[in-house]
């Protein structure tokens, strides 16, 4: 969610930087400028030092088996 909000912030900044500029701004730039923000946010919340919650939480653990179950392998003779 903060991904989407940086990225809708900064594309629709740069929108008024540009036509404040005099350039013409149309949509194609809009969703260019909101797709390039928007995966720069999410590369530098991947790579951020805080610890995640499934990075935090206790693993599971799946109980182990009380009785082993070895197949033991029967010999037949072949008849030849």
């Amino acid at each position: 969610m903060k991904t989407s909000l940086i990225s809708l912030l900064a594309a629709t900044l740069l929108g008024f930087a540009s036509l404040a500029s005099g350039r013409p701004f149309d949509a194609a730039d809009f969703m260019a400028i909101l797709f390039t923000v928007g995966l720069v946010a999410w590369t530098m919340n991947q790579y951020s030092r805080e610890p995640r919650p499934l990075l935090v939480a206790r693993p599971i653990r799946l109980p182990s088996p009380i009785q082993s179950r070895v197949a033991v392998p029967s010999i037949r003779r072949l008849a030849a």
